[in-house]
């Protein structure tokens, strides 16, 4: 596996993928994206290895067009996969990236085989947003009926049932062999990824969402989070933080507990969660489970102004450091493919890199753009060779960077 060194990264692209927030990101393979937006739309791309330097030219002459300042080229995607009616929350791929895997809104998982022949031809909006401003710059519509982008499209290989609510996390065994799923139901249901046929189902707790879930390099030990914000102070949902043996369908280590003993999962008043809200926040909206499967990473989501990442021991629950936070809250979280590093995406506009052996900071991407509604990461991805990050903003970009020594 190659070392993973983030010791400078360079912006390569900014897609555009504006008309609705992009909120999720994963490679297939070294050279191919996938993201998804709020619409359900998935579009691919194929990355050349370095942008065509007329296309980076061209870009600083149009920076007085009015359109939004980019620093990095844009790439027309080859593809797009049609069938969810409302938003992607999640995409993980298989480590020979063929098989794209999609949560969404509308309660379904779908298998994408993307290297299967197209099935039909699409004319492509991605820069609906850049278009309305000319418009109304120039008072013309010309810009609004123009032609889009010519894209293949495909249906989905497999559409999974079975979830009776939104389907927000999504997770994969790093040998591809199964995935995981949970909904705002609080079903969790693991799967086998070739056949799609379930492996094992249980629900977390009454009235919570399954915010976050990943699974153990192996598949056999599911890793979730369970979380339901409400702005009151009476009956408040408890939150739930657990280890689950996969094939027993069995509780093997209530992290929160370990934290707090006073935790009581029965307790559902203010004074109750004041036990546990702090280390929570408005949720652990993404965990992670490291390579070796040793330590286990939760971050604070939702509108808080810490976003921290906790380091936890897989074995016993012991909270091993807290990482560098998100201002106003992280969104995604995820380790380098040799357990060195963590990286993680936030509301602050930010990818930030840091060290798991001390939990510093070893590299920042991006600029925040000043304040929690000025526009957010959504999702963060990094290639299997381990020399790009691609990150899902909801400015209507995808921005991919390549990171080395």
């Amino acid at each position: 596996m190659p070392d993973f060194a983030p010791v400078k990264a360079t912006l390569l692209w900014q897609l555009t993928f504006e008309g609705a927030w992009p909120l999720a990101v994963a490679f297939l393979g070294n050279r191919r994206l996938a993201a998804a937006n709020e619409k359900g739309e998935i579009y691919v791309w194929a990355l050349p290895d370095a942008p065509d330097p007329a296309a980076v030219e061209a870009l600083k002459q149009k920076k007085e067009g009015g359109e939004r300042p980019r620093t990095a080229p844009s790439l027309a995607p080859a593809r797009r996969l049609d069938g969810h009616s409302n938003a992607v929350t999640r995409l993980v791929s298989t480590p020979d990236g063929r098989t794209l895997i999609s949560a969404s809104l509308d309660r379904t998982v779908r298998v994408w085989d993307v290297d299967a022949p197209a099935t039909g031809n699409a004319d492509a909006v991605l820069d609906i947003d850049s278009r309305k401003a000319v418009a109304k710059r120039t008072r013309k519509d010309d810009a609004l009926n123009a032609p889009g982008i010519s894209v293949e499209t495909q249906t989905a290989t497999r559409v999974l049932e079975g979830h009776t609510d939104w389907v927000q996390s999504l997770g994969i065994s790093a040998d591809g062999r199964r995935i995981i799923s949970g909904d705002a139901a609080a079903n969790i249901i693991v799967r086998d990824i070739a056949s799609g046929s379930e492996v094992a189902r249980w629900k977390g707790r009454s009235w919570n969402w399954i915010i976050a879930a990943a699974l153990s390099p192996d598949g056999e030990t599911a890793f979730v989070s369970e979380h339901r914000y409400k702005r009151d102070d009476f009956d408040v949902p408890v939150a739930a933080l657990r280890l689950w043996n996969v094939a027993e369908k069995k509780e093997t280590l209530d992290l929160l507990r370990v934290q707090f003993p006073k935790y009581n999962p029965d307790d559902s008043s203010y004074g109750g969660s004041q036990v546990w809200r702090k280390f929570v926040g408005a949720g652990l909206v993404s965990v992670a489970i490291s390579p070796d499967g040793k330590l286990l990473a939760a971050a604070q989501g939702g509108e808080t102004d810490r976003g921290d990442v906790h380091l936890l021991e897989a074995s016993t629950g012991k909270l091993v450091r807290d990482v560098t936070g998100h201002q106003y809250g992280a969104t995604d979280v995820l380790f380098s493919a040799d357990g060195k590093y963590l990286i993680s995406a936030g509301r602050d506009t930010c990818v930030r890199i840091s060290k798991v052996e001390d939990g510093k900071e070893a590299l920042v991407l991006g600029t925040p753009r000043g304040g929690q509604f000025k526009d957010w990461l959504s999702a963060v991805a990094l290639s299997p060779d381990q020399t790009l990050i691609a990150a899902a903003d909801i400015a209507g970009l995808v921005q991919i960077w390549r990171v080395g020594s």
